[in-house]
């Protein structure tokens, strides 16, 4: 089973522009707040502070529904990281099982499919009317 690679229209809106974005300066802004209530000259009731920080906090909880939603509807996006691992276990074990068969085989006296081989080689060199080479 191939790896295929996601059309456009595959993941839906989890690469929509801004949905994935740092959260740094919503954090940082909100502990600035928290800081600032207790370390400014000009004491803040702990009510204003709750003002200030509670659209910010709310921003962030929305910020980060968001891209986990984004994250969800990608393929796979619901395995947890251990269910990954495990896939990953599995079809490196089947990569290299078909390996060995391949290896085994490749070693394998097979005089008529040499033969074979050898056939075909001499009618892609003799092209015909009848029989062109394909291009």
């Amino acid at each position: 089973m191939a790896h295929q690679p996601f059309a456009a229209g595959d993941v839906g809106d989890s690469f929509r522009l801004g949905t994935f974005k740092c959260l740094l300066p919503m954090v940082d802004e909100i502990l600035g707040l928290l800081h600032s209530q207790t370390t400014s000259s000009n004491q803040i009731s702990p009510a204003q502070t709750s003002e200030h920080v509670a659209p910010k906090a709310k921003e962030l909880a929305q910020a980060l529904e968001g891209m986990k939603e984004a994250v969800m509807s990608l393929p796979g996006g619901h395995l947890a990281t251990e269910e990954i691992n495990e896939m990953i276990d599995i079809l490196d074990e089947e990569g290299d099982k078909r390996r060995r068969v391949l290896r085994r085989l490749e070693s394998l006296n097979m005089p008529l499919v040499e033969e074979m081989g050898q056939v075909g080689a001499k009618m892609r060199t003799t092209e015909t009317a009848v029989f062109p080479t394909p291009k």
